[in-house]
Order: structure tokens, then C-alpha cells, then sequence
């Protein structure tokens, strides 16, 4: 039945109905994918094979049953515009189907700052923790988009500030990324921890510093003031003042300072955010740490000098380390 090339020809027909034929596929591949099949649905399959000279009889019809769809995520949500989902719901099995994008049915509702579909969807059971292929929460994405009243809706209702993607970030890391004032606010009275770090060693604080687009000094007020250490240093060593120096976030690097950064203090390779304004020829972050080394000289010669002249301390380390201090904005002493 092979025709001149030596190959086998097949065609494939699929019925739902009696005696009512429909042609599936025709050609040389050994599988085949029947796309235009319903789900959930009953089939006859019948095939043939032919060469040049035509093609042989028909086989006898093979019952079939494709497999029934799962839900996605947009299903559902679909169903939730259109009011109609409690029975939907009732009916199907998994309320946490992901769409195609990876978001399950609460996540798209949250981000969209639906509460009463929220609310409809933890009726049925929804987990608020759910996490995809990535990790990801449904707080951690509503903390990035900076929607206050759906990331209270959610810690109400069990969302954990503590849980972390597969690149170790929580809630509060993504509030900071995004910049989110308020939302940062709430999660931090949610107990979130502002030392937290990421799979690069990075807390809120350093990451809010090391962002190209971000460098936001009041995400550094709040996160100072919250208890986030200021010296704190990622996995390669670097402070968040030392990553305010590459990318050049001068306000942010004021308020670093103010609340005790060290413009001296060294990675793992032995530069110091100093050394980095120097060799980058950044003049106003230059003049920044060295009015600040200058002013913290000063002040610890007017400390010895009060004392007798007893007291020796470093000017790049006096007045550091205030873990859990008021954090002081731009400006303020």
C-alpha cells in the first residue's frame, strides 16, 4: 500500500453522530493531533490507507471518549461576570485552576480588586495561599500592584506574609519593588519581616536600593522605621548604600545615611560605596559621603573632647547600626 516514495498514506474520519463523517486528517505522519475535537464528548474514528492508485476500504469504526477539559482560571472568572458561577462552582472541580498566564480564578480577582468576586470565590473554597508554577501568592502579586484594601482583604481572610517564591521573596519584598506606601504599611503590621532576605541574600530595604527604576526614599523611611537594618548586606556583601551608589538614588542614599549607613563599609571584594562614587566620578554621591564622613568626625572629637579625649571612634562607624530606630527622612535631624 506504500506509494512510489515508499511511505504510507492515512486519513482519519471522526462522527459524533451516525453515518455523519467528517475528515480529521490526511497525510503521512504516524500521530496526529485532532484538534477540533469537543471535550467530554463521545466519537466514532474510522481510518484508511492509500498510495498512488487510490485508497484501500475503510476500517470499522473505534469508539473513542475525549477527556474532559479542567477549568482554567478565565473559565471560571468568565463565569463570575457573568453572575452565574455558584453553579458553575457547585458543578466543577478545582476552584484554583490556573488560566494560561498562570493566575488562578482568586489572584485575577484580587489583582482586579474585585472583592465581592473574592469573596464569592472563597465560599467555595479558594485558597488564598494557592501558589503556581513560580511561587508566586496571590498577596505577593496584589502587594506589587499596590491595592491596600484587596492585601488587608486577604491577611483578613489567612493570606501568609511569610510565605516565599522560588526566588525566596516574600509580601514585603514585592510592596517594595513596586513601591507601595501603604501596602508596605499594612504588611509590616501584618508582622512581616523587614530582615527577610531573598535567594540573593537581599532584604526589602537593599532590593528597594539595587532597583535601577526604584531607589524610593520613603519605601527607606518605612523600612527603617519598621526595624530594617541598615548595614544589612546581600550575598556578594553589599549594603543597600553601596547598591544606592551604582545606581545613583542620592535621596535614598541621604536617608541611608541619616539613619547610620557606612559609606565605608566593604563588599566581599573590598570596595566601599565610597570607592564606587570615586571610581564612577559621581560627584554629588562623592560629596554626599564625605560631608557625611566629615560631619561624623566632628562629632566624635567633639564626644572625645567632652569626655577628656579619652573616646577614639570611627567616623565611618559612628552613629551606625540603629536597628529599630525612628527612621529620619530627607532633611530631618
Amino acid at each position: 500500500m506504500t506509494d512510489a516514495d515508499g511511505r504510507l498514506r492515512v486519513e482519519l474520519h471522526s462522527s459524533r453522530f451516525e453515518d455523519s463523517w467528517e475528515l480529521a486528517y490526511k497525510g503521512y505522519d504516524v500521530r496526529c493531533v485532532l484538534s477540533s475535537l469537543e471535550d467530554n464528548v463521545e466519537y466514532s474514528i474510522r481510518y484508511r490507507f492509500g498510495n498512488d492508485h487510490g485508497w484501500g476500504e475503510f476500517s470499522n469504526p473505534l469508539p473513542v471518549r475525549t477527556l474532559k477539559k479542567p477549568l482554567s482560571g478565565e473559565d471560571i472568572h468568565r463565569a463570575l461576570r457573568r453572575k452565574n458561577a455558584d453553579d458553575l462552582l457547585r458543578r466543577e472541580a478545582s476552584v484554583d485552576a490556573p488560566d494560561d498566564r498562570g493566575f488562578s480564578p482568586l489572584s485575577v480577582a484580587a489583582m482586579d480588586a474585585e472583592l465581592e468576586l473574592c469573596n464569592l470565590l472563597l465560599e467555595h473554597r479558594a485558597d488564598v495561599n494557592w501558589t503556581g508554577e513560580n511561587g508566586k501568592t496571590c498577596l505577593m502579586q496584589v502587594s506589587y500592584k499596590g491595592k491596600p484594601e484587596v492585601v488587608q482583604w486577604l491577611l483578613d481572610n489567612g493570606a501568609s506574609v511569610s510565605m516565599r517564591d522560588r526566588k525566596g521573596m516574600s509580601a514585603l519584598h514585592y510592596a517594595a519593588d513596586g513601591e507601595q506606601l501603604d501596602t508596605l504599611r499594612i504588611l509590616l503590621t501584618a508582622k512581616a519581616d523587614p530582615h527577610a532576605r531573598d535567594n540573593l541574600g537581599c532584604t526589602a530595604l537593599i532590593r528597594c536600593a539595587m532597583l535601577k527604576n526604584n531607589g524610593n526614599s520613603a519605601v527607606a523611611v518605612i523600612l527603617l522605621g519598621a526595624g530594617a537594618r541598615v548595614d544589612d548586606t546581600d550575598s556578594s556583601g553589599q549594603t543597600a548604600l553601596f547598591h544606592c551608589a551604582i545606581n545613583r538614588h542620592e535621596k535614598m542614599a541621604s536617608v541611608l545615611l541619616d539613619n547610620g549607613a557606612d559609606p565605608l563599609a566593604t563588599n566581599s571584594q573590598g570596595v566601599s560605596p565610597l570607592k564606587v562614587a570615586e571610581a564612577q566620578d559621581r560627584k554629588n554621591m562623592r560629596n554626599l559621603f564625605q560631608d557625611c564622613l566629615a560631619k561624623r568626625k566632628a562629632e566624635a572629637a567633639a564626644v572625645g573632647g567632652d569626655s577628656g579625649g579619652g573616646g577614639k571612634v570611627d567616623a565611618g562607624k559612628s552613629g551606625g547600626g540603629r536597628s529599630g530606630a525612628a527612621a529620619r527622612p530627607i532633611g530631618k535631624k
